[in-house]
């Protein structure tokens, strides 16, 4: 199975939800060859229950539903492991040169190619509902705009 990996700083608002869209987008296509997961390049611990609620409150709003959301616990690149035609949807580009060096330093990534996409999704973290929701109905059109692009080489 291929992945999508999500990235943005913390791995407690933005990335998460966009796993869970994707997640969703997939299901709901009928596509079970494709998975997505999400990491952040600063992890925060422990994960916020405001955050949490949040989050899941704005996927709930905008899809009708949570599948594997609930389970999220924020996690760092160190636990990925990384395979060849696996690709990443980094969520900022001003994150681009951490993720470069944190890329640098993981070792299942060495020799590999990895696809980065940016998507620019601004951050809620520190925001209200509505900031969160903001976010999510971004995410949502991204994932829906790039769709192909996302998973479209894995589907070969």
């Amino acid at each position: 199975m291929r992945k999508v990996y999500f990235v943005c700083i913390g791995n407690t608002c933005r990335s998460p939800m966009a796993a869970e869209l994707l997640n969703q987008k997939l299901k709901d296509s009928g596509l079970d060859d494709v998975r997505a997961e999400s990491f952040g390049l600063s992890p925060f611990y422990p994960d916020s229950a405001e955050v949490k609620r949040l989050r899941e409150m704005a996927v709930l709003q905008v899809t009708g539903r949570i599948n594997g959301l609930k389970e999220h616990r924020p996690r760092g690149i160190e636990e990925i492991m990384f395979r060849e035609g696996d690709r990443i949807a980094l969520l900022d580009a001003d994150s681009l040169g951490d993720l470069l060096s944190a890329i640098e330093r993981n070792p299942s990534f060495r020799g590999k190619h990895v696809p980065i996409m940016i998507l620019g999704i601004d951050d809620p973290f520190g925001g209200g509902s509505e900031d969160y929701l903001a976010c999510c109905s971004e995410l949502r059109r991204a994932i829906d705009v790039k769709f192909n692009l996302l998973i479209g080489e894995m589907r070969i």
